[in-house]
């Protein structure tokens, strides 16, 4: 009676088994619908979405405990969450959410002498690294300045590029610069290892600024330094064009020229008889097909933004594409970098930027809290410089700022880790 027991318990177990994993399995499938329930769908506001079926859209939202990465193909929205637990560190580098994200973060640059990158998870972390070019500024009256103040183009962190590991920086110096500057490939040392002065990085290519010397209009501007695959763009104002130079990363080598006529920034000579700009740009490289497209911002008016796209070609010296003007609504005038993607593809131009709905109490509460109101993802395709189509990719991702609605002013704050953000979003053809 007992070995029959036993027998039967031992058949009886196997199906308990089964019907255990089955249930697991089940519970496993339901928390994974779960996470898969944001929203996601594609919203037309202008033109047909025909414009958009040569290509792709890809990219991800996400915060530090959960990414969901989505895919656009003729209309339809795939998505799949990855759930973080731990959750993750999450940081972006203050001058674009991609260009300079990685491992290290970057403090803010002050100097060229002085450039430190930290690790996150190391509070104890100090990497230093400095640049010396041969340059010489002069104030207004023709002298050498002797204080220990600098002028820039842009912040300092325009002028960095990285390339697989190794990182760039050229200052972003104005047409108040004259000497030898160039491309410096930083050589960053443990200042907790070696305390005391840095050594100066290498030089990888060198270009001259004496044209500054020479009178008006004659001059040079460097605006800032992109990486586009295993190529450098530098980025200059001279003598009133935007001009990309594409350098090797490795030999230095000039591998080619082009200039954009008509353009000046705010402080360039002639500024106010040519197109002026603002110096701050947004740059986004398509590594896939060695593209760089540039976005100046030109005017804001009523409401109204308006940027110059231009779109360049570096696989085989470098060439002018395409050049588009493109206007949007958007109400923050104080805020020039809303671009989250551009990209040039089949001769159209796709512009992905976030427009902001603003919802503060005030003007200050406006320009102090932009990163807690709701924003929209546009999508805009243009040809032959004229609007094709603008859609929309409606998403959840303002339900993040529920919690937020009676902030107190005085404990303000934004943390990446609880509120999520787009990044990486790409463009490709369908082949």
């Amino acid at each position: 009676m007992q070995a029959l027991w036993k027998k039967s318990a031992s058949h009886l177990a196997l199906p308990a088994l089964v019907i255990a994993l089955l249930l697991i399995g089940f519970q496993f499938m339901k928390v994974d619908a779960d996470r898969n329930k944001g929203t996601f769908y594609l919203k037309d506001h202008q033109g047909d979405r025909s414009a958009l079926a040569d290509v792709t859209i890809s990219g991800e939202l996400g915060d530090g405990f959960h990414k969901s990465s989505f895919y656009l193909e003729k209309g339809n929205v795939v998505t799949r969450t990855q759930v973080y637990d731990p959750p993750r560190e999450v940081w972006y580098n203050n001058l674009s959410l991609d260009k300079l994200k990685g491992n290290l973060r970057y403090d803010l640059i002050y100097q060229p002498s002085s450039i430190t990158v930290r690790d996150p998870k190391d509070s104890n972390s100090y990497w230093t690294a400095s640049v010396m070019p041969n340059i010489t500024e002069y104030n207004d009256t023709g002298q050498p300045k002797r204080d220990n103040t600098s002028a820039y183009t842009n912040r300092l962190e325009y002028g960095l590029a990285k390339i697989g590991d190794q990182d760039f920086f050229v200052v972003p110096s104005t047409n108040h610069y004259v000497g030898i500057s160039g491309i410096y490939k930083l050589n960053f040392i443990d200042a907790r290892s070696n305390p005391g002065e840095t050594p100066p990085s290498e030089a990888l290519v060198t270009f001259s600024l004496d044209k500054n010397k020479e009178p008006s209009p004659s001059e040079i501007q460097v605006l800032g330094l992109e990486a586009v695959g295993d190529k450098l763009a530098l980025i200059l104002e001279e003598d009133q064009r935007l001009v990309i130079r594409s350098y090797d990363s490795k030999s230095g080598k000039l591998l080619g020229e082009v200039a954009a006529d008509d353009f000046t920034v705010s402080n360039a000579y002639l500024a106010e008889s040519k197109r002026k700009f603002n110096e701050s740009y947004e740059a986004y490289s398509d590594v896939q097909n060695n593209r760089l497209s540039i976005a100046f911002m030109s005017g804001y008016e009523q409401g109204l933004v308006q940027k110059i796209i231009w779109s360049f070609d570096l696989s085989d010296g470098v060439k002018l594409l395409d050049e588009t003007e493109i206007t949007y609504k958007d109400l923050r005038v104080n805020d020039k970098r809303n671009m989250e993607s551009i990209h040039y593809l089949n001769g159209k131009l796709y512009v992905i930027y976030s427009n902001l709905e603003l919802g503060g109490k005030t003007d200050y509460d406006q320009f102090v809290f932009d990163p807690y109101q709701p924003k929209k993802l546009i999508i805009q395709v243009y040809e032959t410089h004229k609007l094709l189509y603008e859609g929309e990719l409606v998403t959840d991702h303002n339900d993040d700022l529920i919690s937020l609605q009676n902030y107190k002013r005085d404990s303000f704050t934004y943390d990446p880790v609880y509120n999520r953000e787009f990044e990486h979003i790409v463009v490709q053809s369908i082949k």
